[in-house]
């Protein structure tokens, strides 16, 4: 690819991410949105619900009454976009579910118990409006088994269905009266895959220091699946402060002193600089592993990473632990 390529304007990429609550925008793909939008893309976000279900997870809080949980989230919220810089935020509204185990012990009138098309027809509006090539959203279990994350999945997967098909008038949703549109490429973020895990872990272990990974590698090692590893690997770690500033900005979920602070972060730049995606669908050929999430689409690509050779920066990644790579505890 000639160099030229990344000297082009760059207001033509839209990539939209689709999240269930205040605080997935910043444990999610954060640092991605942020080496996006640094490098003149438009990222919007779409969140579905006001996390109101949410526990206080931060001991040095103080204390918030269940009934202030979705005004104070969606303050954090605010502050998390602030810090991030999505393009825009579009809040959906709809009320948390909270975490259950058993799907029968969600509450009616909650994210999860809403009739699906719903809330994809706004998804679907919206798609049409800011016209994204590349749309992010969750895998179809959740990533993890909460009602809201699995119909996140549900919602995004619908929406993006009724957004292009000419047939769907959308005319009484927020954007629904554009043009239909069919967006390329659709992406599953994946916060923690196995490699992140491996690589963070042996990194921390060779360095002396104690992993926060070490029980969830154990509990891993029963499963027969341990889950994919990603398909698209964002190189992101200059973007890393602004993900944690997007954190931090969540109180009363995030604490600063607990698990999602515990690698020194000058070590995690090193062991693994990514965040990682998984490729749900794709109207373009591509090969993987990515290092871009518009790879194969006419559009510009983000500038190689350290260490590629740009004649070659071509969308795809350098394997992790290859001799190209950034070293990666395994």
């Amino acid at each position: 690819m000639s160099a030229d390529l990344h000297a082009a304007t760059r207001d033509e990429r839209r990539l939209m991410f689709v999240h269930a609550h205040p605080d997935d925008e910043a444990s999610k793909g954060a640092a991605t949105a942020a080496r996006y939008l640094d490098d003149g893309a438009e990222v919007t976000l779409v969140t579905c619900t006001g996390g109101e279900a949410g526990d206080l997870l931060n001991p040095s809080a103080g204390d918030a009454r269940p009934d202030d949980m979705g005004a104070i989230r969606a303050r954090e919220l605010e502050a998390s976009v602030a810090a991030i810089g999505f393009t825009r935020n579009h809040v959906l509204g709809y009320v948390d579910s909270g975490y259950h185990m058993d799907p029968a012990d969600v509450p009616d009138g909650t994210f999860a118990r809403t009739p699906i098309d719903e809330p994809s027809r706004l998804v679907a509006g919206l798609i049409r409006r800011e016209r994204p090539q590349v749309v992010v959203t969750y895998p179809e279990d959740g990533g993890y088994p909460h009602p809201d994350h699995i119909m996140n999945h549900l919602v995004t997967v619908r929406g993006l269905e009724l957004a292009e098909d000419p047939e769907v008038a959308l005319d009484d949703v927020p954007g629904g009266d554009a043009e239909p549109w069919r967006v390329p490429k659709v992406y599953a973020s994946t916060a923690f895959p196995p490699e992140r895990l491996r690589a963070i872990h042996q990194g921390l272990l060779d360095a002396g220091l104690e992993s926060p990974y070490t029980e969830w590698l154990e509990q891993r090692r029963d499963e027969r699946d341990p889950g994919p590893d990603p398909d698209t690997r964002i190189w992101c770690p200059e973007h890393f402060e602004r993900r944690d500033a997007a954190l931090r900005a969540h109180v009363t979920q995030i604490d600063p002193d607990g698990f999602w602070f515990g690698t020194p972060r000058d070590l995690e730049r090193v062991l693994y600089p990514y965040e990682g995606y998984l490729l749900l669908r794709s109207d373009v050929l591509v090969n993987t592993p990515e290092a871009d999430l518009f790879a194969g689409l006419d559009l510009p690509l983000l500038p190689p990473a350290p260490g590629t050779d740009p004649a070659d920066a071509d969308g795809q990644a350098t394997p992790v632990g290859s001799d190209n790579a950034p070293a990666v505890g395994r």
